[in-house]
């Protein structure tokens, strides 16, 4: 009796409802990252403006963090980007 034969090419069914889930939960993900982002750069600029204000060492330590969580959005950013990209990508 003969193996049966895989389909060559084609996407499964399964494949496409994978990737149309990761895409909306990429999509429902965009808001709250950009939310943290925009507060993240909200706190670096309140650091700057302490800096000058008040203290030197409590502003420049609160920019400091800031600008620290700043770059790991940015970083988690462009993986939400990469992420969305490959599944939209794998819908099509």
């Amino acid at each position: 009796m003969p193996a049966p034969r895989k389909r060559v090419g084609k996407r499964t069914h399964a494949q496409k409802s994978a990737a149309a889930r990761v895409a909306c939960l990429a999509l429902d993900m965009e808001q709250p990252l950009n939310d943290a982002l925009d507060a993240a750069h909200a706190l670096r600029l309140l650091g700057h403006g302490l800096n000058q204000i008040a203290s030197e060492e409590d502003g420049r330590a609160a920019a400091a963090i800031a600008w620290t969580v700043c770059q790991r959005l940015n970083a988690l950013q462009q993986l939400w980007r990469q992420l969305f990209k490959h599944a939209a990508q794998a819908r099509s």
